[in-house]
């Protein structure tokens, strides 16, 4: 089972908040693309930065020629990559990006993106209100993102090692996983998920200093003593419970369970008393898309019954329309809870960012940053 290009490292690498805005790193990549001396050629060319498999989607049936699109399509390993392209030069020659729903307050605030034109995207009515509304697409009171993917981050372990369902996060610190825990390289995820476990904040991401370096300890502990893989993607952590070589994973996610299963490894997934984090993806418009009413249709496409099953059929992640749901093999629907979606909020929760500018009370960006780059020397 070959899973090491599904790249899910959700958050944030070492760039920080300055270099993102100034670009200037990225300039010779977004060159190197034939972005920096390309206009789009016309109308119906679209350019998008998404994650692997998100133009499944749009290339599914007729869409495309049906609406004379040209669709140039390339894939990214971050959403530091989003931020860093546009700033660089790519406002006014990207079309769509689909970043993690956490930045998109950071973005709409850098001018990065534009406000979503709800009138071209009628399929958005059908998007749950847990997602549609949710604090993070809607800034200043104008909405910037069409929300299409998610998916949280499960506690997954073996069966036949563990036959009995773990209930809590801390099980795996029991000896008897001692060498046997996995966890992916997902630098916003293990550390809100640390100080879900070993602080008292009420929202994981807004953090003093102590409290940071309380989950930033607790990560090291876990890594030193218990952690026999430190995936560099989901992908990863998911060949390596397929090979038995981990029995019990430090956070997760529900299509690693589909993943390991094509390889005839049965694996369980729990969402653990402690609660954990979940995320979801959009179609954000960059600022000045020379081809913004097409992006559009996309991200009206990207809701459609028919791209939402080509979604998840691809990549399998979770959908967000319940005609698309319906339509799903048994298998694929069994991966998610869309049948009690107010059950799910209870145990898995949206998140903010860190903040990107220290406030004298938490830490900021940066400093989980730092944080997270001591934690990997460790």
């Amino acid at each position: 089972m070959d899973n090491s290009g599904l790249m899910r490292v959700r958050s944030m690498t070492t760039l920080s908040r300055r270099d993102a805005m100034k670009g200037a790193a990225a300039l010779g990549t977004l060159a190197a693309t034939g972005l920096s001396s390309r206009k789009a050629s016309a109308s119906t060319t679209v350019t998008m930065f998404g994650w692997q498999d998100y133009d499944a989607g749009l290339r599914i049936g007729d869409f495309l020629s049906k609406n004379d699109i040209q669709l140039n399509f390339t894939t990214i390993g971050s959403n530091d990559e989003i931020i860093s392209r546009l700033a660089a030069g790519g406002a006014g020659q990207i079309d769509i990006v689909n970043p993690y729903m956490g930045y998109i307050p950071f973005m709409a605030a850098a001018d990065l993106i534009e406000p979503i034109d709800e009138s071209l995207v009628p399929n958005l009515k059908d998007v749950p209100e847990v997602f549609r509304n949710d604090s993070n697409v809607i800034v200043d009171g104008k909405r910037f993102s069409v929300p299409f993917t998610w998916g949280s981050a499960p506690m997954a372990y073996d069966p036949a090692v563990i036959p009995t369902a773990p209930e809590s996060w801390m099980d795996i610190l029991k000896p008897e996983y001692k060498g046997k825990v996995g966890m992916a390289d997902d630098p916003i995820g293990n550390q809100m998920l640390a100080a879900i476990l070993a602080t008292d904040a009420k929202v994981p991401t807004l953090l003093t200093q102590d409290q940071l370096n309380q989950a930033t300890e607790f990560l090291i502990k876990l890594k030193k003593d218990h952690v026999r893989q430190l995936a560099v993607s989901w992908g990863d952590l998911a060949n390596a419970m397929g090979r038995s070589e981990i029995v019990i994973t430090f956070s997760g996610g529900e299509f690693m369970k589909k993943f390991v299963g094509d390889a005839g490894k049965k694996i369980e997934l729990v969402y653990p008393k402690e609660g954990t984090f979940a995320w979801f993806d959009s179609f954000c418009i960059a600022k000045g898309a020379p081809s913004r009413e097409a992006a559009h249709k996309c991200a009206n496409q990207a809701l459609s019954v028919e791209g939402q099953v080509a979604l998840t059929e691809k990549n399998y992640q979770g959908i967000m329309v319940q005609a698309a749901i319906d339509k799903l093999s048994p298998e694929l629907k069994g991966l998610y809870p869309y049948d009690n979606l107010s059950e799910f909020e209870k145990k898995a929760k949206f998140f903010p960012m860190p903040p990107l500018k220290a406030d004298g009370e938490h830490a900021s960006y940066d400093d989980w940053q730092v944080a997270y780059q001591k934690f990997k020397a460790a």
